[in-house]
């Protein structure tokens, strides 16, 4: 059993800062310190390399950008997890800090907890993508393989079609995913469903520094690009590419069917959260009815019981007041007619019950279509 220590690398300016992070790894991790981004290269080269580096923006000389992405740059270093550490918390910073190829960003000052939480995190992911890079590599050659038998426009019809069948959000997102690797992209997808968002990435598991950004430029344009990276809005869909191609022609041509697929997701996704809105007012109905019978019935007999209770004291009380036998009926007859009245007015509240089931059953019939 493999119980060698994960090591992370601290890269930092601050000596204090750097006593502090070590304080919360020191006992279960092997860690490492630099002070400058060009120590930080070298140390980050050498041989056991750090699983994580937990990276201070700014810094004198190299800062942390130009430090993470001459790490991304380098064969042998490009698959560290980079976490970024800084004082500012704006979505341009966290964009430079993704576009330098950091997997998550925390803001100054950070709780021990949450460092630790997040680097567990990092460590965690880099190893579900070790394992599943054979798999993805298999894939995204079945994809190509399959893009060249029907064609660019035929990866959106067939998107369409499968997007019929697609029953929650889960599976529509994967959807996506998967048509956008037919073109040789990789991608994350966010959608905004009606409880929580739901992921879907090219990759097992989603930075969370991606996740941030899908969030925040949900309300930015609609289209925003960045490098090779593509960022995509379409109401409650929103992709980010990671890889377009330098070719200017096949780029825009990307560019545009992407949209087309996303604007077919959109719809989808609208029609789903229609569907579940639909649902869980059928749901909400079917209680509200199941309440309401339970109350007439009740009712019902709480009713029988107390002019059952009330023709009783008047029969008893013909003895005391010495009325003929004709007075008694007449008396009698008043208070059966109330009876009956009372007994049709229960009899129609259930009938109303039964209307409405039919269209309750009729709405339910109309949600899971």
């Amino acid at each position: 059993m493999n119980t060698e220590k994960k090591r992370i690398l601290i890269v930092d300016d601050s000596a204090d800062d750097i006593h502090f992070v070590m304080e919360s790894f020191s006992t279960d991790y092997a860690v490492l310190a630099a002070t400058s981004g060009e120590k930080a290269l070298q140390i980050a080269d050498r041989d056991p390399r750090p699983d994580v580096i937990l990276m201070d923006v700014e810094m004198p000389g190299m800062n942390g950008y130009e430090t993470c992405r001459r790490l991304k740059e380098t064969e042998s270093t490009r698959d560290i997890d980079v976490i970024f550490v800084s004082s500012h918390d704006t979505t341009e910073e966290k964009l430079a800090g993704y576009d330098a190829g950091g997997s998550d960003y925390l803001i100054k000052p950070v709780q021990p907890e949450m460092l630790v939480q997040k680097v567990k995190l990092a460590i965690h992911n880099r190893a579900e993508r070790e394992a599943s890079a054979e798999e993805t590599s298999s894939a995204m050659q079945t994809a190509m393989t399959a893009l060249s038998n029907i064609g660019e426009q035929g990866v959106i019809i067939d998107f369409m079609r499968r997007s019929f069948s697609a029953d929650n959000s889960e599976t529509l997102a994967r959807l996506i995913v998967e048509a956008t690797a037919s073109y040789g992209l990789e991608s994350s997808v966010q959608i905004n469903s009606s409880e929580k968002p739901v992921y879907a990435s090219s990759s097992k598991s989603i930075p969370p520094l991606e996740q941030e950004l899908l969030s925040r430029l949900t309300r930015e344009t609609r289209i925003l690009e960045s490098g090779s990276r593509l960022i995509l809005n379409f109401g409650a869909v929103s992709q980010l590419i990671k890889n377009m191609p330098d070719d200017d022609d096949r780029c825009g041509r990307l560019r545009d069917h992407l949209a087309i697929l996303l604007e077919g997701a959109e719809a989808r996704a609208k029609a789903l959260a229609i569907q579940t809105g639909l649902a869980s007012v059928v749901a909400d109905s079917n209680q509200t009815l199941l309440e309401i019978e339970s109350l007439q019935k009740n009712q019902q007999q709480s009713g029988m019981q107390v002019m059952d209770d009330v023709v009783r004291d008047i029969e008893t009380a013909f003895f005391t007041y010495g009325l003929t036998e004709d007075q008694e009926k007449k008396i009698m007859d008043i208070v059966q007619l109330g009876v009956d009245k009372s007994q049709l007015n229960l009899e129609q509240g259930l009938q109303l019950n039964q209307q409405l089931r039919v269209i309750i059953d009729h709405l339910a019939q109309f949600s899971s279509m």
